[in-house]
This record gives structure tokens, C-alpha cells and sequence, in this order.
């Protein structure tokens, strides 16, 4: 399992995001460790695997109200699940794609993919916890998985 101290390039992937398309900050809660078992999110997930000397996932989860306040505050009138997934997947892009500069070319990472609902067993390493990280943007609720070793 990678070190507590490592989440922060994760977190401050999530803040960064936020950070390019509104003033309203992110309010990032106390992470916490979860059986895979019983996974925590919202309704879609983006999931990025992880492969290389680290191996495992990141996901990140959020409600799609969550998800069409983003495109509506970025200007975007297509508010359309196609959409919502997308802007999922990007956000997961982003948080992994920062990761990648703290550990290393080396730190592959997988385009996307878009789970509707709480990630399940099949996608998470189910002989692992995952560090989940509550955080919240404007009111709404999301959650970023790491589960990494």
C-alpha cells in the first residue's frame, strides 16, 4: 500500500482540477482506509488502472448532479450522460496524470474506464484496502479511491 504521506499529489490533482474552472474551493476531508469489499462512491466512477512498480487503481466518484454543476459552471450546454462520463474520465485523468510527475515515468497508467455506480470487485484489487478520501465542491459529495502498492 503506498505511504499516507504520497496521497497528497492525489488530492492536490483534485483541488488543481476544480481550481481551472472555479473560484469555489474544495473542501478535501480526512482520508480514511476501506476494504475493497465494500467499495464507496456515487453514481459513475472513473477508473484508471495502475501498473508498473506500483500497481492497483484510482478512481475517482461522484453523484451526476455533481457532475452536470461542473459542466454547467464550465459553460457547457450538453449536460448529457455521454458528457458527464467524459468530464468523470477526465477528472480521473487528471488526478492519475499528476500522480505520474511524483512517481515516475514508470508509473503507467490505463485511459479510463467509466463504472456506473460504486466500483465493484472486478475492478478493484480485492486482496487490498483502498484509501478513500471524501471531498466536497459546492455542496456536492464525491470521493477519490487509491489503492495502490
Amino acid at each position: 500500500m503506498v505511504n499516507v504521506e504520497k496521497l497528497g499529489v492525489f488530492l492536490s490533482s483534485i483541488s488543481a482540477f476544480f481550481a481551472q474552472i472555479d473560484d469555489e474551493a474544495v473542501l478535501i476531508d480526512t482520508p480514511y482506509l476501506n476494504s475493497n469489499t465494500n467499495a464507496v462512491g456515487y453514481d459513475y466512477s472513473g477508473m484508471i488502472k495502475i501498473s508498473g512498480p506500483l500497481e492497483g487503481c484510482v478512481y475517482v466518484s461522484a453523484p451526476s448532479s455533481m457532475l452536470r454543476e461542473v459542466i454547467k459552471v464550465m459553460g457547457e450546454p450538453d449536460s448529457s450522460m455521454t458528457m458527464m462520463k467524459d468530464l468523470l474520465g477526465e477528472m480521473a485523468n487528471t488526478i492519475s496524470g499528476n500522480a505520474r510527475t511524483e512517481f515516475g515515468a514508470d508509473f503507467i497508467i490505463s485511459p479510463p474506464k467509466i463504472i456506473e455506480g460504486i466500483p465493484s470487485i472486478p475492478y478493484l484489487p480485492k486482496d487490498r484496502q483502498s484509501y478513500v478520501t471524501p471531498f466536497t465542491w459546492r455542496g456536492y459529495k464525491a470521493v477519490i479511491g487509491i489503492s495502490v502498492a
